[in-house]
């Protein structure tokens, strides 16, 4: 890359202000993307698609572990191959953390040490020492959240009576009682509703006394406080689900449960409904097992060996100490699911990186990264959006291949979980995240598939009633208040998340800022006035949730930087001078933030402290997003633009590509976070190809 800054084309005696703008002037001409180009079109799977690796944190693993031993169904290879994933990212404190030099653990280190034990490692272990030693001064199991009690409780290491109650008679309430399972988030129904089975049967797999880990209590047992508190008042709605639980622990203990035979019939059939046709996030899949492992299933059958498939499936194979950024090959032209071309045996599970499994003499060096979920449709559509901007032609073979694919992968055939809250009768016409996922498409993931196949080549017969059928989804999805949530339609009873069981805080799924200017943007792009009623009532969610330092929240993304930028690029398309002040605050906050090496960032925190919280170095994600912001708002400040630009170019590695540690994405804010391996990739192109077209627009080169 040649240095600007140096060149000798530059005029030494021109004004500091007018050398920075020759120089920046320069610097765009100069910007060539096609490494980075070239090296994005090399990621694409035979199939079509891209798919990038999704790394959160070690308790998937760990539970994984857990998982093996409860039904008793251990590969040796694989616990190895987790167990060395767990200790290659242990802390030199001994803990394991949400995201990378992110703060300990307690909940996310208890597991992995019992998964380590399982595995077969002694507490005398180095890393198991500093692991307990961390684990007592913070608190012990008594201080974990709810998922790993219950996770414990499984093996005996804790009481059930310490584990909320949620008797499996709550799958009977109608969608129209104030509290019934529709009014939890898609993510949290899937798993709660095999909770359900397992809460009220609490199975108990006996373990030698080896693995027990009594160690991790501070307290001797006849002392241990597993009650459950809150600083709120007595008349609260926090006090008052206490004490229901503790009503409900009592009902547990008298024999008369007339409706429990019922109730887990319907459980259990809604559970296969929805792992027939879903391979969509880990909880829910794992509980699927154990719930039917409970009701006495066997590891054979399609109950048990369908999610299980899905869970190995995520799986990532690898003998490097840091993950690849590309997961284990897996078939899916579209036409046929991956889950049936698993029990055809045509389905591809080899590693992307290397053909361990020819050379056992590898076994030793095997890491297994145990995914929580997988990104197909999300990575594709942003890939394409990103070359296209960086000017690959809209007719290119590979994208229209990548355009089908992503038609074949809409979902039309089931009315999913989403129908039960919408409130219009409307067919349905969205995209999934995963796979394979009909019953939970999302309005995120369709809004970016819809900007490829505006943008794509492909013949009119081919998309358009797809697109329209999609676009009358996503505006029947648009919440009471104007905004738009992921899964659902006002899914926001914030009783939920008073609950003993909601100690995360992620049991909704209500309106955010992130999904809702993206909705506004998309809305736009296909023509939609400014005026039209769904975008008036869009904008005014908006203007009400803009935080009083400038910036907007994001759900989905690392944070702030993330909403801002889905918020600013809606406005930018919109002639109305009430938003001025809005995008001029925005604006500000974002120049302040900048750091000085041209980059910007955002820790994980920003979400526990509820203001913005840089990371120690910029990211190539983040500061993408804070790039694109500045594009489409800020006209005047060039240099910054400039100086994010640069940042992004000179920071690119020899592929083109980018480095990124940090995890900017969001899983549950404050609990679970995820490093999206593609989010280094084509954000940061995306970033640049926007800033070239706009310097080239603005006739500044």
């Amino acid at each position: 890359m040649q240095d600007i800054s140096s060149s000798s084309n530059l005029d030494r005696k021109l004004p500091l202000e007018s050398k920075i703008v020759s120089e920046y002037a320069q610097f765009a001409e100069n910007l060539d993307l096609n490494t980075s180009i070239n090296h994005m079109l090399s990621l694409q799977r035979s199939d079509g698609y891209w798919w990038f690796s999704l790394e959160a944190n070690e308790q998937i693993g760990a539970e994984f572990i857990m998982l093996m031993h409860f039904i008793e169904c251990v590969d040796e290879t694989t616990q190895a191959g987790i167990a060395r994933r767990i200790l290659d990212v242990q802390r030199e404190d001994g803990s394991w953390s949400l995201s990378h030099k992110g703060k300990a653990d307690l909940s996310t280190s208890i597991e992995c040490y019992f998964a380590l034990k399982l595995a077969g490692f002694s507490p005398d272990d180095p890393a198991l020492q500093k692991a307990r030693a961390y684990i007592l001064s913070a608190g012990g199991i008594e201080k974990a959240r709810i998922f790993t009690k219950i996770h414990l409780a499984w093996f005996g290491q804790v009481p059930w009576w310490a584990c909320p109650s949620m008797p499996v008679e709550l799958i009977l309430l109608p969608d129209w009682f104030p509290i019934n399972i529709y009014e939890f988030s898609s993510w949290a129904r899937a798993s709660i509703v095999p909770l359900l089975i397992i809460l009220s049967l609490r199975p108990l797999k006996v373990l030698d006394e080896k693995f027990h880990v009594d160690e991790l209590y501070v307290n001797s047992s006849e002392n241990r406080d597993f009650s459950y508190k809150t600083d709120k008042g007595k008349l609260s709605p926090e006090n008052l689900f206490i004490y229901i639980d503790k009503f409900l622990k009592f009902v547990e203990k008298t024999p008369l449960k007339p409706l429990r035979k019922l109730s887990l019939k319907k459980a259990k059939t809604w559970i296969w409904d929805h792992v027939e046709k879903v391979e969509d996030i880990y909880p829910a899949l794992a509980n699927a097992v154990i719930a039917y492992h409970t009701l006495g299933y066997a590891v054979s059958e399609p109950e048990i060996q369908k999610p299980l498939d899905a869970l190995k499936m995520f799986q990532q194979h690898y003998i490097e100490s840091e993950l690849p950024s590309l997961p284990d090959e897996v078939r899916d032209d579209g036409e046929i699911r991956p889950s049936e071309l698993r029990q055809r045996n045509e389905h591809i599970s080899v590693s992307a990186t290397s053909s361990w499994k020819e050379h056992k003499e590898l076994d030793h060096k095997l890491r297994v990264h145990q995914q929580c979920c997988v990104s197909p449709v999300w990575d594709t559509p942003w890939m394409i959006v990103a070359l296209l901007e960086a000017g690959v032609p809209s007719d290119h073979p590979a994208l229209l291949k990548t355009g089908r694919w992503l038609l074949k992968k809409q979902i039309t055939e089931i009315k999913g979980d989403w129908a039960v809250k919408c409130k219009k009768d409307v067919e349905p016409g969205g995209w999934a995240f995963e796979f394979e996922n009909d019953f939970f498409p999302d309005v995120d993931d369709t809004i970016e598939v819809l900007h490829v196949l505006k943008q794509l080549k492909l013949p009119q017969a081919e998309k358009k009633a797809a697109c329209d059928r999609a676009l009358n989804w996503l505006l029947a999805m648009q919440n009471k208040d104007g905004g738009w949530g992921a899964f659902d339609t006002n899914n926001d009873l914030e009783l939920l998340n008073k609950i003993p069981f909601s100690d995360h805080g992620a049991c909704l799924d209500p309106s955010t800022p992130d999904i809702t200017g993206r909705m506004i943007e998309l809305l736009l792009t296909y023509g939609f006035s400014q005026d039209a009623e769904p975008i008036r009532r869009g904008v005014d969610y908006l203007k009400r949730t803009q935080e009083s330092f400038g910036a907007w929240f994001a759900r989905w993304g690392v944070n702030y930087i993330y909403g801002t930028w889905a918020v600013l690029t809606a406005f930018s398309m919109m002639d109305d001078p009430s938003l001025t002040p809005l995008v001029e605050k925005a604006t500000t906050w974002l120049h302040s933030i900048q750091n000085e090496d041209g980059g910007f960032s955002e820790s994980t925190e920003s979400y526990d402290l509820k203001q913005f919280v840089p990371c120690p170095e910029s990211t190539a994600s983040q500061t993408g997003w804070a790039l694109m912001a500045l594009i489409a708002s800020d006209q005047a400040e060039t240099h910054r633009k400039d100086k994010a630009a640069r940042y992004l170019s000179e920071s690119r590695n020899e592929y083109g590509a980018w480095d990124e540690e940090y995890h900017t994405g969001t899983g549950f804010p404050g609990h679970f976070y995820i490093r999206y391996h593609g989010y280094r990739h084509y954000f940061p192109l995306l970033a640049l190809a926007k800033y070239k077209k706009s310097k080239q627009e603005q006739k500044v080169i």
